[in-house]
């Protein structure tokens, strides 16, 4: 998938990756919105956990750097190769919620999102070298891609699948 080559592309990606995921939970009945028969073993309470933490994660290494602190990338108390370990630690803590409290706080993260991303420039975005967080060969845009449009793309398919197996 390529990536955006402007502020604007990346928005509209954004809301029309957004709008269709959150779409596939109109028809999910409540009785099956923790049902863990989603690919990866997990519910569609889960894949909005999941979606909510790393948009979240994304913008608190940001917040980090403007603070003049080193952000704890991907999560505190995590490394790169426990990233299983991490998206386990999103199920557990949003565990009690529904799907209609996990889409709300989806709908209030992403929302974030797009203040967050409108506030960069087309070079804080698209250039190398404009985040220490983001690395050497990442620019600003890949890392929003990766844990934004991508998963939402990932996780509408995996939905899709999942209620055409069960005729939903």
């Amino acid at each position: 998938m390529p990536l955006p080559t402007s502020k604007e592309e990346l928005l509209y990606n954004l809301h029309e990756t957004y709008r269709k995921l959150d779409a596939e939970f109109d028809s999910v009945p409540p009785q099956l919105e923790r049902q863990q028969e989603i690919e990866g073993n997990i519910s569609c309470c889960d894949i909005l956990a999941y979606q909510i933490g790393w948009a979240s994660l994304l913008m608190g290494w940001d917040n980090s750097e403007s603070k003049g602190k080193s952000p704890n990338m991907p999560a505190k108390g995590y490394k790169w190769n426990q990233l299983g370990k991490l998206a386990e630690s999103f199920y557990r803590n949003s565990s009690e919620k529904t799907l209609k409290q996990l889409r709300a706080e989806f709908k209030r993260v992403f929302n974030k999102l797009i203040k967050w991303v409108e506030s960069f420039s087309e070079t804080e975005l698209l250039d190398l070298h404009q985040r220490q967080w983001a690395g050497e060969k990442w620019a600003v845009v890949k890392w929003i891609q990766v844990n934004t449009i991508a998963p939402y793309r990932s996780a509408r398919t995996k939905i899709r699948r999942w209620k055409k197996e069960n005729e939903i």
